[in-house]
């Protein structure tokens, strides 16, 4: 099993104003999230704004942070797409790179049964060679994984961890209690990640890792090495507010890219067709920033 464990930054993916890719503002980034202690990156997940890439940016985007990063932690691609040769595109890259794990969603917009979401696992685990790890998203994917169907995913070769999606958390739970030993579990529901920790979630796909990357590390180690719950939970009631909107806002890339902004990151815009936030939801951000330092 891969060692892949902690906050993993779910990054986001810096633009120009010309609308093309930021890499001199990605590798800063890179280089905060690390020096903040982050345990790895997962560049073009659903918060990297993949869909608004082509396949050759993703492919180039990946390498580059695959050379920034230096194998100083652990990076995950976001492989997710419609086409199946898409990923398996994706993933061979990845492979071929030096990744050490790949996110993989049942493709989205196609509405497959229980039999056709094991099917397509089965499929990605018989063509890669790379650590996969489910992205189990149902608002994402429109299919929600259900626990028998990944039992027989997870048996699988290459199949090694999950992303938590679904923001119940008897889900963690149930998967740290019955698949402890075969599979690695993520919380990756942002206000969930104190509750998820306590149930011996492996780790955090964090958005606001992006913002906060030292508080959302120190608020791993409290819990999962210290366990010092009291000062866990007093830091997360802190971050609590912008979880929360980050969360149920319904722009959580502007949001999030905003709120980089204004720690002085390099957040910027996003890809037609989102809308940069209004004037009313900014005053929102930094009267929760303001209320709750995020320091």
């Amino acid at each position: 099993m891969t060692n892949i464990n902690g906050v993993l930054v779910v990054m986001t993916t810096p633009f120009n104003e010309d609308g093309t890719i930021d890499y001199d503002g990605a590798a800063e980034n890179i280089e905060w999230y690390i020096n903040s202690g982050v345990h790895g990156l997962l560049p073009l997940g659903a918060t990297g704004e993949f869909a608004a890439l082509s396949l050759n940016e993703r492919l180039q985007f990946a390498e580059f942070v695959i050379k920034t990063t230096k194998h100083r932690v652990p990076v995950c691609i976001g492989a997710v797409s419609q086409h199946v040769d898409t990923t398996l595109t994706i993933c061979d890259h990845a492979a071929a790179i030096g990744a050490q794990s790949v996110m993989c969603l049942v493709p989205p917009a196609l509405h497959l049964t229980q039999d056709e979401a094991y099917a397509y696992f089965e499929l990605l685990s018989e063509k890669v060679a790379v650590p996969i790890m489910i992205y189990n998203n149902p608002g994402s994917s429109g299919v929600d994984i259900e626990f028998e169907t990944l039992k027989r995913i997870t048996a699988l070769p290459w199949i090694q961890s999950i992303k938590e999606s679904t923001g119940d958390i008897k889900r963690i739970s149930l998967i740290k209690d019955k698949l402890e030993t075969e599979l690695k579990v993520f919380c990756g529901w942002e206000d969930m990640a104190y509750e998820s920790l306590l149930m011996k979630a492996d780790g955090w796909i964090s958005v606001l890792a992006n913002v906060a990357p030292s508080m959302t590390s120190k608020l791993f180690t409290l819990i999962a090495e210290e366990k010092d719950y009291a000062e866990a939970w007093s830091l997360y009631r802190n971050l609590l507010p912008l979880l929360r909107y980050i969360e149920g806002s319904g722009k959580l890339w502007q949001v999030t890219k905003y709120a980089m902004d204004l720690q002085g990151k390099k957040g910027g815009g996003c890809r037609a067709p989102r809308l940069p936030l209004t004037a009313s939801e900014q005053a929102e951000v930094r009267k929760i920033l303001n209320k709750n330092p995020l320091s």
